[in-house]
């Protein structure tokens, strides 16, 4: 990370969207991160603005085409804050009318903590259980793909929220990948990615281990880890309910408005 470059100053903007639900069109480019680097950097000053603990990391850009495409060569990892972890079934309230990504995932806890200092290990080791989820993507910027990966990691990789399914093996992964159907309000829209596409989970949580080492960060004993998308993605605005069904089971959860959320609280 460059000297020069100092990271309060888009944190300030992004942890004032974040608070008011409002999207920017960029960071004004004196404040803008130009490197993954800065763009943690960021978000590590964001996360101490708004608040609530991590509980855990998601992943997103996790497919081998993706690394090696787009130019991050990893996987982008953000923060899941305590408050944004929810359950098969649970509603989320949405914190403006913007599209929001729904991606299918899989989820790592981990069953140990992992040292920055620790020499590479097979990283399946440091799991003790694998489960379904879902992330949902909703950006503080307008077209998160514009802005660059550096300012979307510094925007915590965009996520709202991470919906935690119930435990599975890694045997069933290839039987969820073959069957897997998400549905929004009852009609099918999306399958799973497949080929050069697809991501790999192992990978992910490989990627994120290494940006740990690199940054210093503990990662704890129990911490989520959603290791990037397995459907493919699709946009909501709005209320919707979203299931998706593979091997024979059910997952899901429902969105609304935070104006209506509050108003029915």
């Amino acid at each position: 990370m460059s000297p020069e470059f100092d990271p309060a100053a888009a944190a300030d903007i992004l942890a004032a969207a974040w608070r008011h639900g409002a999207l920017l069109q960029a960071l004004p480019e004196p404040a803008r991160p130009v490197t993954m680097a800065q763009g943690y950097a960021v978000q590590d000053a964001l996360i101490a603005r708004i608040g609530p603990k991590t509980v855990g990391w998601k992943l997103g850009l996790g497919s081998h085409k993706q690394k090696r495409t787009l130019g991050v060569g990893r996987a982008v990892a953000g923060r899941i804050l305590d408050g944004a972890l929810f359950a098969d079934g649970d509603t989320i309230a949405l914190p403006n009318d913007a599209p929001a990504t729904v991606e299918f995932e899989i989820a790592y806890v981990l069953g140990r903590d992992i040292m920055p200092e620790e020499p590479a290990f097979p990283v399946l080791e440091a799991v003790a259980e694998t489960r379904v989820s879902y992330e949902l993507v909703l950006s503080r910027f307008i077209d998160r793909r514009a802005v660059g990966w550096p300012s979307f990691a510094a925007d915590n990789a965009g996520c709202q929220a991470i919906v935690l399914g119930d435990p599975i093996t890694a045997a069933d992964i290839p039987g969820i990948v073959a069957t897997l159907v998400v549905s929004q309000n009852g009609e099918a829209k999306v399958r799973a990615l497949t080929g050069e596409d697809a991501t790999d989970p192992v990978g992910s949580l490989t990627d994120l281990i290494a940006i740990a080492r690199e940054r210093r960060m503990v990662l704890p004993k129990g911490s989520v880890i959603s290791s990037g998308t397995v459907s493919q993605p699709f946009d909501i605005i709005g209320p919707a309910a979203i299931t998706a069904s593979f091997l024979g089971r059910s997952f899901g959860f429902r969105t609304q408005p935070a104006a209506r959320a509050a108003s029915e609280g």
